[in-house]
C-alpha cells in the first residue's frame, strides 16, 4: 500500500474521500433547529426528562436523581444518555435543537472509534474506507439528528470492540466490559443483542491470539458488575421493561388479533415473517423505513459504497469458488473476521423482529449497523489492495453518496416529514404573546403532555415541577368534564 500512496491518482482520490468525510460531518450538524421542521413527541419528552436533570435533578415525574428517566411513556431515559446529557445541557441550553446536538456529537464520536477499529482490522486506508462508507450512510444520518438516545448503544459497542481489540492487558478489556455494559443500557434491544454478539466475539478470538485470563476475568468482572443495578431495575421496576410488552409479538392481545393461540409454532411463523421484513430489497436498497421519522423514504439503508461492496463480495466468493488457489481470495484470507460480521448483522435484526409495531423499523436494528460500515470498509479495501486502479471508483461512489444524501435530505425531505414532527404545535407556540394565548394554547392542544411541558419550560420558563402541576391541574379539570 505504501507505493499506491505516491501515486497521483491515489492522493487524489484520498484528498478527495477526507474532504467528503468532512463536509458530511459539518452538515450533520447544519440546521439542527428547523430540519426535522417541528418536533417529534419523542423529541420533547427527552428534552423536558433532561430539563428536569439539568435544573431540579429530577426526571420528568419529579422522582429526583433516578438510574432511569422515567417518562410514563414509550422508553425510559438511561442513564448513559441522561448524565452525560447533563454537562451538554450547562453550556447548550436544553431546547430540542441543542440536544439533537448532542445526539449528533455522540455518533461523531462512533464515527471516529469506527475508524480506528477498521485501522486495527487493515490500517488507515481501511479506517478511512469505514469511516467514509458510516458517514454516508442513509441508515444512520436521519436518526442521528432526531433527538433520540438509541445510536448511543452501536456507539458504546465500536468503543468496546476497539479497547478488546487493542490489547490484551486487562485494563483494555475490563474497559471494553464496561462499555458493552454501557450499550445494555441504552437500548433496550442491545440487551439481547450484546450477550449474542459476546458469543461470536469469542469464537471469534479462539486462537486468533494468545488470551490473558487476568485480562478475562477483568472483561467479566467490569461488564457483570456495570449490569448489577440494570438487573436491579428489571428485578423490582416492573415499568422498565412496559414498552417492550407493549409492542412484543408475544403480547396476547396482538396474538389474539392474528387469530393464533400463541403456541410455538405460531410464534416462529411470526418471528420469521417479521425478520424477513428487514431483509426486503425496499427496505434495504430504495425506500428504507417506513416512518419519515428514520428515513428519507428516498434511499435505503445501505447506500451505493455498501451494495458496491456486497456486489464485490459476491464475485470474491464466485472466484473463491472458480479459482480455489488464489490464496489471497480476501474472503478466504479473512473469512474468520467477514463471517464475524455478517453474524453480527443478522443477530441485530433479532430484537426488532420479536416486535410488531412499525415493522420493518431501521431504529431497532441499529445494532447492526457499525457491523454493515466495517464490512462495506473491509471489502473495499480489499478489492483496492487487488486493483488499484479502483480508487477513483470509491472516491466517486463517495462523493455521490453523499451528495444524494445531502440534497434529498435538506431539499425535499424537510417538507415530505413535517408530518411526523408535529411543527404546527410549534407554530403555534411561537406565535403565543399573552397568558390568554397560552390558556387557550393548553386547552387546545390538551392532550400533548410533553409537548406542552416543553413549551412552558422553554418558553414561559417555568421549572420543571410548576410545568409539570399546571398540566395536571389542567388534565384533573378537563378530566372531571369528561375531556379526557
Amino acid at each position: 500500500m505504501p507505493a499506491l500512496k505516491k501515486s497521483p491518482i491515489v492522493n487524489c482520490s484520498l484528498a478527495l474521500i477526507i474532504l467528503v468525510i468532512l463536509i458530511m460531518g459539518a452538515l450533520r450538524f447544519w440546521k439542527l433547529d428547523s430540519i426535522p421542521y417541528g418536533y417529534h413527541v419523542d423529541e420533547v419528552s427527552g428534552a423536558v426528562t433532561m430539563h428536569c436533570f439539568a435544573t431540579q435533578g429530577c426526571d420528568a415525574e419529579l422522582t429526583p436523581w433516578p438510574l432511569f428517566g422515567s417518562m410514563e411513556y414509550g422508553q425510559d431515559k438511561p442513564p448513559t444518555y441522561i448524565y452525560p446529557g447533563l454537562l451538554w445541557a450547562k453550556f447548550f441550553g436544553t431546547t430540542v435543537p441543542s440536544f439533537r446536538a448532542f445526539g449528533v456529537f455522540g455518533v461523531t464520536i462512533g464515527l471516529i472509534g469506527l475508524f480506528f477499529v477498521g485501522r486495527l482490522i487493515g490500517g488507515y486506508t481501511c479506517g478511512l474506507l469505514t469511516l467514509l462508507a458510516a458517514t454516508c450512510s442513509p441508515w444512520m444520518w436521519v436518526v442521528s439528528r432526531v433527538l433520540m438516545e438509541s445510536y448511543f448503544a452501536p456507539v458504546f459497542v465500536i468503543w468496546g470492540l476497539y479497547f478488546l481489540w487493542r490489547s490484551v492487558h486487562f485494563w483494555d478489556w475490563a474497559l471494553a466490559g464496561l462499555l458493552f455494559a454501557c450499550a445494555m443500557y441504552s437500548y433496550p434491544p442491545a440487551r439481547m443483542q450484546i450477550p449474542l454478539m459476546m458469543v461470536t466475539l469469542g469464537i471469534y478470538e479462539w486462537g486468533r491470539r494468545e488470551w490473558r485470563w487476568t485480562s478475562v476475568l477483568s472483561f467479566v468482572c467490569a461488564w457483570v458488575l456495570a449490569l448489577l443495578p440494570l438487573a436491579h431495575q428489571y428485578m423490582h421496576n416492573s415499568e422498565l421493561p412496559r414498552r417492550f410488552r407493549e409492542i412484543s409479538i408475544f403480547n396476547p392481545d396482538y396474538v389474539h388479533s392474528l387469530g393464533k393461540t400463541g403456541n410455538p409454532g405460531d410464534m416462529v411463523n411470526v418471528f420469521v415473517h417479521n425478520y424477513l421484513l428487514h431483509l426486503s430489497p425496499d427496505f434495504l436498497f430504495l425506500t428504507g423505513d417506513p416512518s419519515y421519522v428514520h428515513s428519507t423514504r428516498h434511499l435505503g439503508l445501505l447506500s451505493g459504497l455498501d451494495m458496491t461492496a456486497l456486489i464485490m463480495l459476491v464475485v470474491f466468493l464466485i472466484m473463491l469458488m472458480m479459482r480455489p488457489s488464489w490464496k489471497d481470495n480476501p474472503v478466504l484470507k479473512n473469512r474468520r473476521w467477514l463471517l464475524f460480521l455478517a453474524a453480527n448483522i443478522f443477530i441485530g435484526i433479532i430484537p426488532s423482529a420479536l416486535t410488531y409495531q412499525e415493522l420493518p423499523h431501521a431504529l431497532r436494528i441499529c445494532g447492526s449497523w457499525p457491523f454493515m460500515m466495517l464490512l462495506t470498509g473491509f471489502v473495499w479495501w480489499a478489492a483496492l489492495n487487488c486493483i488499484s486502479a479502483l480508487w477513483p471508483l470509491v472516491a466517486l461512489i463517495g462523493l455521490l453518496c453523499g451528495g444524494v444524501l445531502s440534497y434529498q435530505y435538506f431539499m425535499i425531505y424537510p417538507q415530505e416529514s413535517k408530518g411526523m414532527f408535529d411543527y404546527w404545535i410549534k407554530d403555534a407556540a411561537e406565535q403565543l404573546q399573552t397568558p390568554e394565548d397560552w390558556q387557550k394554547f393548553l386547552l387546545l392542544f390538551h392532550r400533548r403532555n410533553y409537548h406542552e411541558r416543553y413549551f412552558l419550560v422553554n418558553r414561559l420558563h417555568m421549572t420543571c415541577k410548576q410545568a409539570n402541576d399546571t398540566w395536571w391541574q389542567l388534565y384533573h379539570q378537563l378530566d372531571q368534564k369528561g375531556m379526557f
